[in-house]
């Protein structure tokens, strides 16, 4: 994953330290996951530089599973603080059929995805 996100970056966007797997492991040479909730939704994404892998989980705040995606390829993760919005924003290669995810976190819970139609 080129360039990582910064860790800092994405404690600051989660507004809370990730659970390492395994622990204790330097970050990127490790697997995390962040866990927050935001607008009534309880949101989860694990990511893999290592692997190029980031699942983002999205449920209610009772229960309900409303979102699960397992992305794999992911060429970069980045963090978009644009006026009073946050997102996540995950960038695919150019020869990938996705395109870029933008996953905003504030004010409103939002998933936004594009693709590349050449691919």
């Amino acid at each position: 994953m080129e360039p990582l996100p910064s860790y800092e970056d994405l404690v600051w966007l989660f507004e809370a330290e990730p659970v390492r797997h395994p622990a204790g492991e330097p970050w990127p040479y490790t697997s995390v996951t962040f866990r927050t909730t935001r607008a009534g939704y309880d949101i989860e994404m694990d990511i893999e530089p290592g692997y190029q892998a980031v699942r983002l989980r999205v449920h209610t705040v009772a229960g309900h599973k409303l979102i699960d995606l397992d992305l794999e390829g992911v060429l970069s993760v980045g963090i978009e603080r644009i006026e009073d919005r946050e997102s996540l924003r995950v960038e695919f290669p150019d020869d990938s059929p996705a395109s870029t995810l933008w996953f905003q976190m504030k004010p409103d819970v939002t998933v936004t995805w594009s693709h590349n139609p050449g691919s």
